[in-house]
C-alpha cells in the first residue's frame, strides 16, 4: 500500500515531511500499463502528472522533418509531465511504455485545494519546479558550448541513477541503445559508439549487469 515515505522517494517530494505529503496520498491512482502502450500524444490536452513506481517510460517528439526525437526516459521514482501539476494544457512529448510499468497518476483539479490547505506543499513544489527549471537552462547552455561528445558526457550525467548499494557508482540503464541516445543529441550512433567505447577503455565506464556505471563521473563532467 502507497505510503508517504514511497512518495519521498520521488524528488518532487523529497522535501516535504511525511505529514505534508499524506493529503496526496488519496488522490494518486496507480494503474499498470504493459510495454508499447502510449500514456498520451504531444499536443494532446491533459491534466494529468505520472509517476513511475516500476518499469521505464520513454518521452519523444516530433521534429520538423517528422521524425522522432527522444527527450527523456523516465525510470522508478521519477515523474513526467509535471507542467501539468497545477493546470491544463497540452502535453509536450509523446509518452510510451518501454518495460512494464506500475505508475501513479495525479490529476491536477485537486491541486488548487490542497496547495490552499498545505502551504508548505505549495513551496516545495514551487522550489522543485525552479531547480528543474535551472538544470533544463544548464543543459541548454552545455548544448552550445561543447562538443557532441562533451553533450553526450553531461546528457549520461543527467540520465544516471542513483547507486544500488551505498559505495557503489552511479549507473545508466543499459536497455537504452546508443541510437536512442543519439536522437536525444542529434548526432549519430556511430558518434555515439565511439565515445562510449572510448570512454570503457579509459575505465570512465564500465557495462556491468545491465546498466552502464559511471565509474569516473568528474571526468564526464569536465568534458569539453
Amino acid at each position: 500500500m502507497l505510503n508517504s515515505e514511497d512518495l519521498s522517494r520521488f524528488s518532487l517530494f523529497s522535501s516535504l515531511s511525511y505529514q505534508d505529503i499524506a493529503p496526496l496520498l488519496p488522490y494518486l491512482i496507480e494503474r499498470r500499463y504493459r510495454r508499447g502502450q502510449i500514456l498520451f500524444v504531444e499536443g494532446e490536452i491533459g491534466s494529468s502528472v505520472y509517476f513511475v513506481l516500476t518499469g521505464q517510460v520513454k518521452l519523444s517528439r516530433s521534429t520538423q522533418t517528422g521524425e522522432k526525437q527522444i527527450i527523456d526516459w523516465c525510470g522508478p521514482y521519477e515523474c513526467f509531465a509535471e507542467v501539468l501539476l497545477l493546470e491544463s494544457g497540452s502535453y509536450a512529448a509523446t509518452a510510451e511504455v518501454i518495460k512494464d510499468s506500475t505508475l501513479l497518476v495525479l490529476n491536477n483539479e485537486i491541486m488548487p485545494q490542497l496547495l490552499e490547505a498545505n502551504p508548505a506543499l505549495s513551496v516545495a513544489l514551487i522550489r522543485t519546479l525552479s531547480r528543474r527549471l535551472r538544470l533544463a537552462q544548464e543543459f541548454i547552455r552545455i548544448l552550445t558550448n561543447r562538443s557532441t561528445t562533451g553533450i553526450l558526457a553531461a546528457l549520461l550525467l543527467r540520465l544516471a541513477r542513483p547507486a544500488v548499494t551505498t559505495g557503489k557508482p552511479i549507473f545508466v540503464d543499459a536497455s537504452m541503445t546508443h541510437r536512442d541516445l543519439a536522437s536525444m543529441i542529434g548526432t549519430s550512433r556511430e558518434c555515439v559508439n565511439r565515445a562510449i567505447n572510448g570512454w570503457k577503455r579509459a575505465g570512465i565506464l564500465k557495462l556491468v549487469d545491465g546498466r552502464l556505471e559511471i565509474l569516473k563521473p568528474h571526468e564526464l563532467a569536465d568534458w569539453p
